[in-house]
């Protein structure tokens, strides 16, 4: 039924755990000093930060490439020369993309800008670049030009450093430096010239700005390489969809002036990059018709000073009318045969050329007119896989796997173009056979005709087909020119480079916020780390976080070393906080047959005799009090009340002593306050708090007294405590500020949740030791009125005077 009750009690009165928000705040705004001088602190770095950090501009402009699978510049001039399959122009964009942010090609661009020359004035916290006519509070350009081959430039390892001066004297100085080895030199006017370790500098002195005493100059040059790795980190180029072939290059600068002149650069050197290689294939093909035409010439002045000779050794005259029909039909099968005759001429020349290239992959002719339309695709195919190889060679390796894979494509088209060949001369050899069977035919039936007349047209004939080949590679030398003259670029810039107004990096809006989160967050890890390394109790809010077991009071901390501090006139903060004990525990008494009260801590030395005496002595300021010293093993109730004698609870325990009233003491300093001591220390304390005769003395003492309280042991090192609890009505248990481990927490939950003590309440002892426990969280009233306020459970706030001993238990 007991065991009930006190369920009940708890589910009702015991407040639900949560997160204190208000005591994680006032915790930490105690500190609100350091937090103030953290934040202006990290706002102070970051304007330091802001003032002499370089800005980085963001520098970006658009261009489209020329791509006949996404448009591109498919109707730009150079589409007229498509058609004559002299130039492949379909680009992969993604192969361009790469192209355009390549290692090589960013280090053209330097080269050509001579970016690896920089100028900068040197300053005591911040050195200032000079590019253009950027920063013109010093310079309106650099007042010295440097110029450094970049062949010798490629030489240098690290960085070459030119400190350029004008002395007193008005002479120049120049004094350079890289690594270990120094070289320096001096001039009366510029230009001149500079030994360095990598070979000459030419020194010139600038048009409109001119070297100040004030403001000396130095250069530094860079291995080109280096800087152009350095940009392929700043450069980014992407397509803006897949559906074009528009791409955006991005470009974080220092300057905004070198940004825009970059990209302009890079487009040029790009676009004269691809027209080198287009140009490369017209300008095979053009050398190959030269030499063909040259050797058909010659080969067609023969044919005619032969025929010439012919006709006038056989004085050849027109044919007779009788002949004209089987000479027509003859005539029609001599045209094809002369048609046959050019296709097999063009077969030997192309097989010829084929043998030439076979060692390296070499350009072929295709436009010299074959009209197997098979042959004609696998050639151009061929010649454009070839292009695609040599162009990415300049940028790839011979190992790299796309060159692999065309050098393996190229050889599977010459293995294909070999096997046409021999196909187109097969087929056409068949269809000569074929018709020369059927002109003999006819020459048969002409057998009446001179022999002459048929020789001459044999002979006319083989000059035709000289003729007509001679014409025909005359046209394409000139498309071959054509396209030679044309420079249509490959890509195309549409957003002209434009630089951002204000700088991407360093962000003052970002910056700043992370200086004050910095700022604010610093205190919080310090003071976290702090409590979180502090294993005592500091607050009342330490021990009410990890514990469901609710705080009855906070005793304020009280340096005059009394053992009592309760009297019935004093209205100390301390005394105040006791008679809001008294009222408390009178609410959890609330019935009359309810009157022991247990009084425990964790260890010895948290206060629990002085609360004890203290206790009882405020209960017996109106109400018949007994304080009864249950510490059996370490009694010091007696020794702190100044009760001499040896006799007490135990003797009777013992039974020794049969009448209790002989042991008692009666009126100590209170009328209505009577002590019962422990006596001696028995040799089997545990075994004497079982007995059943403690149970019958306090039937009897409950009905003699309004209020008992019970000093008890330590439930920290002993268990006789937990043996008392079957006839105490409530329990006490204390914990004093920075001296109970915040592990007791744990320790009081497990005997909240199993019920070993009976409606267990917490004691906070000596709150206001420490500074923060000044500020504790909590409600509690006793400020030195004349009176007290005891509203249910509550906290008190550290103020006040107390005793305090770090040996006694007595310690409040």
């Amino acid at each position: 039924m007991e065991e009930n009750e006190k369920l009940k009690y708890d589910q009702e009165f015991l407040p639900k755990k949560e997160i204190n928000v208000q005591w994680f705040f006032v915790n930490f705004l105690i500190h609100w000093k350091w937090f103030l001088l953290s934040i202006l602190f990290f706002l102070g770095w970051g304007y330091v930060y802001l003032r002499y950090s370089v800005p980085v501009y963001n520098v970006s402009s658009k261009m489209v490439l020329k791509d006949n699978k996404r448009g591109g510049l498919g109707n730009s001039e150079l589409s007229i020369f498509e058609g004559m399959s002299l130039i492949n122009p379909s680009n992969n964009i993604d192969n361009e993309v790469e192209i355009l942010q390549s290692r090589d090609l960013l280090e053209d661009v330097v080269r050509e800008l001579e970016l690896y020359v920089s100028y900068r004035i040197k300053g005591r916290f911040k050195d200032t670049e000079l590019y253009g006519s950027h920063n013109r509070r010093f310079y309106y350009a650099p007042p010295v030009k440097v110029f450094m081959d970049d062949s010798n430039a490629s030489k240098i390892g690290g960085v070459l450093v030119l400190n350029i001066s004008r002395l007193p004297d008005k002479r120049i100085s120049v004094e350079g430096n890289y690594g270990e080895k120094v070289f320096s030199s001096q001039y009366d006017s510029l230009p001149g010239i500079l030994e360095s370790p990598f070979g000459e500098i030419y020194l010139e002195a600038d048009s409109v700005s001119s070297l100040k005493e004030d403001y000396p100059l130095e250069v530094e040059i860079t291995n080109p390489l280096y800087v152009a790795m350095k940009y392929v980190s700043m450069i980014s180029v992407e397509p803006t969809s897949k559906s074009t072939s528009i791409v955006k290059i991005s470009l974080k600068e220092t300057h905004r002036e070198r940004g825009m002149r970059f990209l302009y650069r890079l487009v040029d050197v790009y676009n004269r990059d691809v027209m080198n290689d287009k140009n490369r294939a017209a300008s095979n093909a053009a050398r190959f018709i030269e030499d063909r035409l040259k050797y058909i010439s010659s080969d067609l002045s023969y044919s005619e000073t032969d025929i010439e000779t012919y006709r006038r050794q056989n004085r050849l005259t027109n044919i007779s009318l009788e002949s004209e029909l089987l000479l027509h039909n003859d005539t029609e099968s001599d045209k094809q045969l002369t048609q046959i005759g050019s296709q097999l001429e063009l077969l030997n020349y192309l097989s010829d050329e084929f043998t030439k290239t076979d060692s390296d992959l070499g350009i072929l002719p295709t436009n010299i007119g074959l009209t197997d339309e098979n042959l004609k695709t696998l050639l151009s195919s061929y010649n454009s896989t070839v292009l695609d190889r040599d162009r990415f060679l300049k940028y790839l390796n011979e190992d790299n796997p796309r060159i692999i894979h065309l050098n393996e494509k190229a050889v599977a088209l010459r293995e294909d173009i070999s096997a046409g060949i021999r196909g187109a001369r097969k087929s056409l050899q068949t269809r000569s056979r074929d018709l020369t069977r059927q002109s003999n035919k006819y020459s048969g039936s002409l057998s009446d005709l001179p022999r002459r007349e048929r020789e001459i047209n044999e002979k006319e004939r083989q000059q035709d087909i000289k003729a007509n080949l001679y014409v025909m590679l005359l046209e394409k030398k000139e498309e071959a020119a054509l396209s030679l003259a044309v420079t249509a670029p490959s890509a195309k810039i549409i957003e002209s480079p434009q630089a951002t107004s204000y700088p991407i990096a360093p962000n003052r809006m970002y910056t700043y916020a992370m200086c004050f989160v910095l700022g604010l967050l610093l205190p919080f890890v310090f003071f976290g780390l702090r409590e979180a390394i502090n294993y005592k109790i500091q607050t009342e809010e330490d021990i009410c976080r990890r514990t469901e077991v609710p705080l009855i009071v906070s005793l304020p901390h009280d340096k005059k070393k009394n053992t009592i501090v309760v009297s019935a006139n004093s209205t100390s903060p301390i005394t105040e906080m006791f008679r809001l004990l008294r009222a408390n525990i009178s609410s959890i008494l609330d019935t009359p047959d309810k009157k022991i009260i247990l009084v425990t801590s964790f260890l010895s030395g948290e206060g629990k005799t002085f609360v004890s005496i203290n206790l009882a002595i405020t209960f017996a300021l109106k109400f018949k009090t007994l304080l009864v010293g249950l510490d059996i093993r370490r009694p010091k109730l007696a020794s702190n009340l100044g009760l001499k004698g040896k006799v007490g609870l135990v003797s009777y325990l013992n039974g020794d002593i049969e009448d209790i009233n002989s042991i008692i003491y009666h009126e100590v300093g209170h009328p209505k306050l009577d002590v019962l001591t422990a006596g001696v220390v028995p040799p089997n304390p545990n075994e004497l708090l079982m007995e059943s005769r403690l149970d019958e003395l306090f039937e009897k003492l409950k009905k003699e007294y309004d209020y008992i309280v019970l000093d008890t042991s330590p439930v920290g090192s002993v268990s006789d405590t937990f043996l008392l609890d079957r006839i105490a009505d409530t329990s006490l248990f204390v914990v004093r500020e920075n001296f109970t481990p915040k592990s007791v927490s744990d320790f009081i939950e497990s005997i909240r949740r199993e019920q070993r003590l009976k409606r267990i309440r917490l004691i906070y002892n000596c709150t206001g030791q420490t500074k923060r426990g000044k500020y504790g969280y909590g409600y509690g009233y006793g400020y030195g009125y004349g009176y007290g306020y005891g509203y249910g459970y509550g906290y008190g706030y550290g103020y006040g005077h107390g005793y305090s001993s770090k040996e006694e238990d007595t310690e409040t």
